[in-house]
């Protein structure tokens, strides 16, 4: 599976306050310019950075969520989505 996509989103949300800024306004609206399969697309709204993780999105990049507060993310949500029981 390519998480291109999510790269993508990540590399981009890292500079550009009017995508963060969309994001926060509606969600999947702001996700639908980027290439993303369902699985990474629900991730990312449910702020799943566990999973995303484990499919292999880079977790210097997935930090960014938490940085800008996207998906309901904070550093400390963050921290415990990371380290939650399988």
């Amino acid at each position: 599976m390519s998480v291109y996509g999510v790269h993508k989103f990540l590399k981009r949300a890292q500079r550009d306050d009017a995508l963060c800024a969309a994001v926060m306004q509606d969600a999947g609206a702001a996700l639908r310019e980027f290439p993303l399969s369902d699985k990474e697309r629900a991730a990312l709204l449910a702020g799943d950075v566990l999973a995303l993780n484990r499919m292999g999105v880079h977790g210097y990049l997935l930090q960014t969520l938490a940085r800008r507060k996207l998906f309901g993310l904070t550093p400390e949500a963050y921290i415990q989505r990371m380290h939650a029981p399988v």
